[in-house]
């Protein structure tokens, strides 16, 4: 019921996402000094949480995930896919995930999809984050969000009903590296505005007040 990507680029590592589904932010995606991971299908919050957590303690991402999956009894209706600051991948599907569910995999970032109208809003989003290279990873993950949604998305819908946007970014805090939107009939697009407007803001913050430290993310 969700579509999403994972990405690292020069030590910032991020997620986008968006669902059929009300506060996806709030459930799916994680960062932090390490890498990050989506946890979506049948979510499991727990899951990311412990994902980053064996990435603080050092383990690559494709163990960490491989390991806590064969513990969980319902590892058949999970996707989890993410990136480490080392450049693994990884990208599981379970097998009683709801069609079209899947997953691409490239160099330093990963997509996954479940419920979707189709593979092409996997392609789309791949596509889309690899021509955009150059730009800021934030930019970089709400284009190809931005093409998964134009690509169709979640079959539920026209639109996703809630979305979110996170990265660690290790030098600047700014508000336009973590924003949700819980709930929207147009959540990817509300979404893009929101980051928008908080790109600017916080802007207008940093050369307004130099010394601020927002602390956005707390390791």
């Amino acid at each position: 019921m969700t579509f999403s990507i994972c990405a690292t680029v020069e030590g910032r590592h991020g997620v986008a996402v968006a669902t059929k589904a009300i506060a996806v932010g709030s459930t799916a995606p994680f960062v932090c000094r390490r890498g990050a991971v989506c946890t979506q299908a049948m979510t499991s919050t727990p899951l990311g949480v412990r994902t980053i957590r064996a990435l603080e303690a050092g383990d690559a991402i494709d163990a960490a995930v491989e390991e806590l999956l064969a513990d969980d009894p319902h590892a058949t209706v999970r996707q989890i896919h993410g990136v480490d600051a080392d450049g693994g991948v990884v990208a599981i599907t379970g097998e009683e995930c709801v069609p079209t569910a899947g997953e691409r995999v490239g160099s330093e970032y990963t997509v996954a999809g479940n419920m979707l109208v189709g593979e092409d809003v996997l392609g789309a989003m791949a596509d889309r984050f690899e021509t955009t290279v150059g730009r800021p990873l934030d930019e970089r993950l709400l284009a190809a969000l931005e093409a998964g949604a134009n690509a169709g998305g979640d079959k539920r819908g026209e639109h996703a009903q809630s979305a979110a946007l996170c990265v660690f970014d290790p030098e600047e805090p700014h508000l336009a590296h973590d924003l949700r939107v819980d709930e929207h009939e147009t959540a990817v697009a509300k979404l893009a505005r929101i980051h928008e407007l908080a790109r600017r803001v916080g802007s207008e913050w940093e050369e307004k007040y130099p010394r601020a430290d927002l602390q956005r993310h707390p390791w």
